[in-house]
């Protein structure tokens, strides 16, 4: 029995020494040994399999890593009752859904998406019943479903995975995978709005209530109707977010921190649109574009000297056309911005 704990700690050293093929191995022998000890779903695994995980992904070999965190779950849902480590496992599953959809692993994105709400939700249920509807604990669960509602509204489906194609099973469960997905894109306006509501309720009912924290959920909720292009909705939530700041002594500041630049969306980290900007003087592509009030790009050129990278800095300004952006706002009102610059690194 000790020997699948010995087996850890000694894949653990080769990870630190980065031997991580051989760490596969000795975790792997280790995940064996305890479900031939303690059965298929043995706590016991666990520790093993995340080892294992973390090596294959140290190695490049992501496909691995993704049947091994399928294997993690199964393992961590048959052991766990509801609590605080199963809703743990959910959204440690749930993030592996996105980080497997953003770096294109094999499978249908639109289904990652799918599971990333669904695991979600599921942790949020496991948690409101233990903590309570109001505990700030219920906000990490929240602001994932968010990410897995701005990434399903944003989905477009290629015509490989619309059509059905005759004949089989596949091609059948496939079309079920489809239908399911359109239904939860149809309702994706619906239910990104209740997520966001429901992270200000939660704001609201703490004992001292942040009206920063407050302001910018609002804004957040103006950046989703901007999104799907409800400019009057957007304009009206972020008025309401500078009102939650003006009693405030320094509301000038805070009003510029969320009002004071174009700002592109979604601005919520995991699913920023555009790669992240830098200083000037480390950039080897600048570039300029106005952003109206709607928070529309347009005038992009390109404005630094560098040579080469074109076409992924055509791709990048294809990208930068296609984002929204929270507009500037002056006295209230959102206004155009001219000569916006933006730094980038683009690599060969």
């Amino acid at each position: 029995p000790a020997l699948a704990e010995q087996l850890l700690g000694l894949g653990q050293e080769l990870q630190r020494r980065q031997r991580h093929e051989e760490a596969v191995t000795v975790f792997k022998r280790g995940v064996h040994i305890a479900r031939i000890n303690d059965g298929l779903y043995s706590r016991q695994q666990i520790p093993l399999l995340r080892g294992q995980i973390a090596s294959h992904i140290a190695l490049g070999q992501l496909s691995e890593a993704d049947e091994r965190q399928h294997n993690l779950y199964r393992v961590q849902i048959r052991s766990f009752s509801a609590g605080e480590q199963r809703a743990q496992a959910l959204m440690q599953q749930a993030g592996w859904q996105l980080d497997a959809y953003q770096a294109g692993l094999e499978g249908a994105g639109f289904n990652r998406l799918m599971n990333m709400w669904d695991l979600y939700r599921l942790a949020l249920t496991d948690m409101a019943a233990r903590d309570g509807d109001t505990s700030p604990l219920l906000l990490e669960p929240l602001y994932g479903m968010l990410r897995a509602q701005y990434l399903i509204a944003s989905y477009r489906m290629d015509s490989a995975s619309s059509s059905a194609g005759p004949g089989s099973e596949n091609d059948y469960l496939n079309r079920q995978d489809y239908n399911r997905f359109n239904a939860y894109k149809a309702r994706s306006f619906e239910k990104g709005s209740a997520v966001i509501r429901a992270i200000y309720e939660i704001e609201q009912q703490q004992p001292q209530p942040d009206p920063v924290a407050s302001a910018r959920i609002t804004a957040q909720l103006g950046d989703w109707y901007l999104l799907h292009e409800e400019h009057e909705m957007a304009e009206d939530a972020y008025r309401q977010a500078l009102g939650e700041l003006v009693e405030l002594e320094d509301a000038q500041e805070h009003a510029a921190a969320i009002f004071g630049e174009p700002t592109a969306l979604p601005s919520l980290e995991g699913v920023r649109p555009l790669p992240e900007s830098v200083p000037v003087e480390a950039a080897n592509v600048l570039l300029e574009f106005s952003v109206t009030r709607r928070g529309r790009v347009v005038n992009l050129e390109r404005v630094d000297d560098t040579e080469g990278n074109s076409g992924k800095v055509n791709r990048l300004m294809r990208q930068l056309r296609k984002t929204p952006f929270r507009p500037r706002f002056v006295d209230g009102e959102p206004v155009n911005t001219a000569k916006v610059v933006r730094a980038y690194v683009v690599n060969g």
